[in-house]
């Protein structure tokens, strides 16, 4: 028994010492894992703990997305492990978007496509969201207009509507998540977008465009030059 200890001790030394050293980049997933188990289940040789969470879920990236309680039923993840393994895509996910933090005019359609990106590429259900703006481009709010799983999600045009006029805005652009899938725009998704320019300008509103984000890939509908109208 003491022996195992000792080894297991040795090994978890020896990750430590490799990834400090700079080691650890181009290592299988199952290492960064194992690693990463190792630090906050300091007693337990968690080397097949690792390999069994990339084979439940699919992958690393499956592992990190995994909910708390799917984490939980596999065998050897406690409350607090699952916690901390779940708080990792939470603080990327806040790292992300806190890029739009100190963002205050949208000018560009690269502006507004790197805005939509850093709002969206995180996320792991499909979200629309609105942003509107004033004459000179500046934010006045960006709202989430709806939510739903990972192939489809319910728009109100009316409540798009209201928030524009609420905010007396001058443009709006909304833009959409495909989170498994790529940038690009459905017939019904072009259908929905020239129904709500036109609803939009109606009331003297122009819309800019609708943007449609894929992890680091954004495509847009229109192609409108902003602040065109």
């Amino acid at each position: 028994m003491a022996d195992n200890k000792l080894s297991r001790e040795g090994h978890r030394a020896r990750i430590r010492e490799t990834y400090l050293s700079g080691g650890m980049d181009n290592a299988p997933d199952h290492n960064l894992l194992e690693l990463f188990l190792s630090v906050i289940i300091p007693r337990r040789d968690v080397k097949n703990l690792s390999y069994e969470l990339i084979n439940t879920f699919g992958s690393l990236e499956g592992v990190i997305n995994a909910s708390p309680r799917e984490l939980m039923n596999v065998s050897g993840i406690g409350e607090s492990t699952a916690v901390a393994l779940t708080c990792i895509k939470k603080i990327n996910d806040r790292i992300v978007k806190n890029h739009n933090a100190d963002v205050k005019r949208i000018i560009t359609l690269e502006d507004a496509k790197r805005f939509c990106i850093n709002e969206l590429k995180t996320q792991t259900v499909e979200k629309v969201i609105q942003v509107n703006l004033k004459n000179n481009g500046s934010i006045i709010c960006t709202y989430l207009i709806s939510e739903g799983s990972v192939n489809s999600t319910n728009v109100d045009v009316g409540k798009i509507l209201k928030n524009a006029l609420m905010d007396n805005a001058a443009y709006v652009f909304i833009a959409h998540n495909h989170p498994s899938g790529e940038a690009f725009a459905s017939g019904s998704d072009i259908d929905f977008t020239f129904n709500l320019r036109n609803t939009l300008k109606n009331v003297s509103i122009t819309l800019i465009d609708h943007f449609i984000v894929a992890g680091d890939s954004c495509e847009c509908i229109i192609h409108n030059p902003m602040f065109e109208k």
